[in-house]
């Protein structure tokens, strides 16, 4: 609808820019073509739709399925921010935290392949004066880490390291699952099923017969990682009791949709 009104009002504007000093006759002519112009592309947008279904019987299923899961990975994100007078050594802080960090998490284990801190960056910091001036008060450099939990169990212990060795900020924990294709197929597979299943009971009801597919419509369903819990601060104990109460609670949910168009046929 959006494109059919901004072609038709690119018609009208063109037509009008030539509007001055011309006949009212033209005029007519002009508005006359505009709206030729609109009807034709209505009927061609309707045509489009109506093309989806076949000019016999027929009859048109929709199978929605959901798959459960649950969870078996965790994605942490992690802050280390530290201000100091000398951008250098504001760096060189962040960045032994970091690799205090890196050392935990290799002796508990964690694949370096599941872990991520390239993204560094600095910037000045400022004392706003009672004048309106600013001082320049000293920089702040912030690292961000990104780790992938293949144990769960490991989870509360993995967060604890993080702020002990003074990563300041736990900023999410969303749970996931490894093979999300796996669900994904057994999801779309069970909405297969039930567009086929319905279609075939509403024929048998009906004292008719189901034909080919005439026509599929499918989206693919999106599948999100569930956050955990909120931003933890450095205090610490607080972010451990709440994941030891949420983590084993959750369950990811995979929905899947399909659209079907069968061909109907007279039972002989």
């Amino acid at each position: 609808a959006y494109s059919l009104h901004r072609r038709t009002a690119v018609i009208v504007a063109c037509n009008g820019a030539r509007l001055n000093g011309i006949r009212r006759n033209d005029t007519v002519k002009l508005k006359a073509l505009a709206i030729a112009a609109l009807l034709g592309l209505s009927t061609l947008q309707l045509s489009g739709q109506a093309a989806e279904l076949p000019n016999g019987p027929h009859i048109v299923t929709s199978g929605k399925a959901s798959v459960n899961a649950t969870p078996n990975i965790a994605n942490l994100a992690i802050e280390v921010s530290v201000s100091s007078k000398d951008v250098a050594d504001a760096k060189k802080q962040v960045d032994d935290r970091v690799a205090q960090y890196f050392a935990y998490l290799e002796k508990h284990g964690i694949e370096r392949k599941g872990i991520s801190a390239a993204n560094l960056r600095t910037h000045p910091e400022y004392d706003f004066l009672k004048d309106g001036r600013s001082e320049l008060k000293g920089y702040r450099a912030v690292r961000q880490v990104a780790v992938t939990v293949r144990h769960l169990d490991q989870l509360n212990a993995l967060l604890d390291g993080a702020l002990r060795a003074g990563l300041t900020e736990i900023r999410g924990v969303a749970l996931g699952v490894a093979n999300p294709e796996a669900y994904r197929d057994q999801a779309r597979q069970r909405a297969i099923e039930t567009a086929t299943s319905q279609a075939k009971a509403l024929a048998t009801g009906f004292n008719a017969k189901l034909g080919p597919i005439y026509s599929i419509r499918y989206q693919v369903a999106n599948y999100q990682p569930v956050p955990m819990a909120r931003m933890f601060k450095a205090a610490g104990v607080a972010a451990e009791a709440d994941v030891a109460q949420t983590y084993d609670q959750q369950s990811i949910q995979f929905d899947d949709q399909v659209d079907v168009v069968f061909e109907l046929q007279p039972n002989q």
